[in-house]
């Protein structure tokens, strides 16, 4: 099931009846043999499972070495997206009985220069301290952190020595001749390019890893920089960037032939620290530059070995690079996703992925709803994209409305949000403002594999992010497909983006799947993070989705949204209604100049709304008081089931 089909599952519908009954142990068995048959045929393979099932448990906590009918008696290596992720999945194995892992870690787990411990004593190249030199070294110039702890111990005194664990913790731990010495090997995505760690081994994604990245300008600009030192380092005629750029996007043979002898060498390691702008992939990005072609009218594709490039048409800008690491040495890739696509899958690992689905959509949905509890209602019919902040409209003022009106049917159970990052702030502050303590909030993006709210009753999904037709193409780009924003003509005459979001071409599905593989996969992972222990049977959380952008097959209600704004008048009776613990119909008309009919028909409506609460004989001779309780009336907004 890739995200795109479970998009446009606008069909599915579970009957009443449905005798789809699977229990928690009944659905954790599939997922096990499902996860076992991939790896004793040493296939590649994408398994979808749900949310919450125990994909991470199940592969932290097998003795896989008791298996090796099943592994082909090779490692397992458990590959994290975050050092969070990794740290939860290591817990799981050491709780487990007789089950022997090891953990690879990130530099700044295991060197303490890296980590900044010694930043106030020792000095770096360049006048920087050693943790943000290692910083810019690896994240920016994309330098193995083992060159570049090589070239700091030459520099200075590191108290790790040259030996430091974060460089050598991972030798020895695959050899061919020899059986594994545990069950399971902890690590996150970056090791995966360790081509000694990757070979023979059985790879396990736990969630789709991202080994792409967009420039942003401070990084272009460095990276151009780089390039035109190299150019002039090793080039006897004035060459810069741009003459890299014309050479790929107009087609100058004879160009392309001179810059390309340029680039056949690698940096070396005295070039490479030598100059402030350098970087170690230059050489590979500028001959998969110089090799690109032209897959469809606005995006040019290059590659060489494992770097491949997306060039703008016009202009030559780089839009992506992607640096996929060679996992084809491996005995079989499993990904685990409960939301995969499987074009980003393919991009970020292997093409010849198979797919196996843990339970069919009728099972799926019934397991979710009555072993794990956990029901979902959508808000409405729009899609609200905030990706890039509020934009114009209503939207923040409504995102208000809907916080308070969650709160007041909830009161103190609903305490959790999930946002674009864009707005998050402004979600926390919108969630204080209603009376929240506390406010809990996570954003899109960062929400795969926690567990923050699994134990919140109550969860607001706030609106949706968007990728955007420009980074949909560069996707498209990399698989060399064709596909264009659909447009519309107005009545002026001109052409626009069509609404809706959707894609015209030979490959618009597979651009419909990209945007919901960001849209719709950030939402349902998002309501995935309540209500994650089905083994507890008090265990259930009720999520509101405020977008339409949530896949089908995981509505289970939808609720009308009527958004008002309030009158002076009404202003009016709300503001004496607040300045007093008890009031009456005849006061707020008196203090309002107000008809008192009105005023008691608008209080029967506000009754009914749970905007009021009302004491029949407790006021003057035997008056019904009226008391607010609705929260900020001009923001309001009703729920129509």
């Amino acid at each position: 099931m890739t995200t795109d089909s479970i998009s446009n599952s606008d069909s599915y519908d579970e009957p009443t009846d449905s005798p789809n009954r699977v229990t928690t142990n009944e659905a954790r068995d599939r997922l096990e043999e499902t996860l076992f048959s991939a790896l004793q045929a040493g296939e590649n393979t994408l398994i979808d499972a749900p949310t919450s099932v125990g994909k991470t448990y199940q592969i932290a906590t097998t003795r896989w070495r008791d298996y090796p009918e099943i592994t082909g008696g090779e490692p397992v290596i458990h590959i994290h997206q975050t050092k969070k992720a990794r740290e939860d999945a290591v817990e799981k194995s050491r709780e487990e009985p007789g089950v022997e892992y090891r953990v690879l870690r990130g530099r700044t787990d295991a060197c303490p220069v890296a980590a900044g411990n010694c930043d106030g004593e020792l000095t770096a190249p360049n006048g920087r301290t050693p943790s943000k030199w290692f910083d810019w070294m690896c994240n920016v110039r994309n330098i193995t952190f083992q060159k570049a702890h090589h070239q700091l111990a030459r520099h200075c005194d590191l108290p790790c020595g040259e030996d430091c664990d974060a460089v050598t913790q991972w030798w020895g731990l695959s050899d061919s001749d020899d059986e594994p010495g545990y069950d399971v090997l902890h690590t996150t995505s970056n090791f995966a390019h360790v081509d000694d760690l990757i070979e023979g081994a059985n790879v396990v994604f736990d969630e789709r890893p991202e080994f792409g990245f967009s420039f942003k300008s401070d990084e272009r600009e460095q990276f151009q920089q780089a390039t035109t030192n190299l150019l002039d380092h090793r080039s006897d005629v004035t060459r810069a960037m741009i003459d890299l750029k014309n050479a790929a996007v107009r087609d100058h043979p004879e160009l392309k032939g001179e810059l390309r002898e340029h680039f056949e060498d690698e940096v070396s390691k005295e070039w490479l620290f030598r100059r402030e702008e350098t970087h170690r992939l230059a050489p590979a990005i500028g001959r998969a530059i110089l090799s690109s072609q032209e897959v469809c009218a606005e995006r040019y594709h290059g590659r060489d070995g494992r770097i491949e490039v997306v060039l703008e048409g016009v202009s030559g800008e780089i839009r992506h690079i992607q640096h996929t690491p060679d996992l084809s040495q491996a005995r079989c890739v499993i990904g685990l996703d409960a939301f995969p696509s499987e074009t980003r899958w393919e991009i970020n690992t292997v093409d010849n992925l198979s797919r196996a689905a843990v339970l069919p959509l009728a099972d799926r949905n019934w397991w979710r709803r009555n072993e794990r509890g956990l029901e979902i209602k959508q808000l409405g019919e729009a899609t609200r994209s905030y990706t890039q902040g509020w934009g114009e409209g209503a939207g923040e003022t409504r995102g208000e409305a809907v916080i308070q009106k969650i709160r007041q049917l909830h009161g103190e159970a609903f305490r959790s949000c999930i946002s674009p990052s864009s707005v998050e702030q402004d979600v926390r502050q919108m969630m204080a403002d209603a009376g929240i303590e506390k406010p809990k909030t996570m954003h899109y993006g960062e929400q795969k594999s926690r567990n923050d709210f699994s134990n919140e009753e109550i969860g607001l999904l706030v609106g949706c992010i968007d990728p955007g037709d420009e980074n949909i193409l560069d996707l498209l780009a990399l698989r060399e497909m064709d596909a264009k924003p659909r447009r519309m003509i107005t009545e002026s005459g001109q052409r626009k983006r069509a609404t809706g979001r959707d894609f015209v071409g030979p490959d618009a599905e597979v651009a419909r799947e990209i945007l919901a593989s960001v849209r719709e996969n950030n939402l349902a992972q998002a309501a995935g993070r309540y209500a994650r222990n089905p083994d507890d049977p008090d265990s259930g959380a009720t999520v509101y989705v405020w977008s339409d952008a949530l896949p089908r097959m995981l509505v289970d209600e939808e609720i009308r949204t009527k958004y008002r704004s309030a009158t002076g008048k009404q202003a009016g009776f709300v503001q004496v209604l607040e300045n007093s613990s008890g009031c009456t119909a005849k006061r707020i008309a008196t203090e309002t100049d107000s008809n008192k009919s009105y005023v008691i028909n608008w209080l029967n409506k506000m009754e009914g709304q749970n905007n009021v609460t009302k004491s029949v004989g407790t006021g003057h001779q035997g008056a019904t008081e009226w008391e607010w309780c609705g929260g900020d009336f001009e923001r309001c907004v009703m729920f129509n089931p």
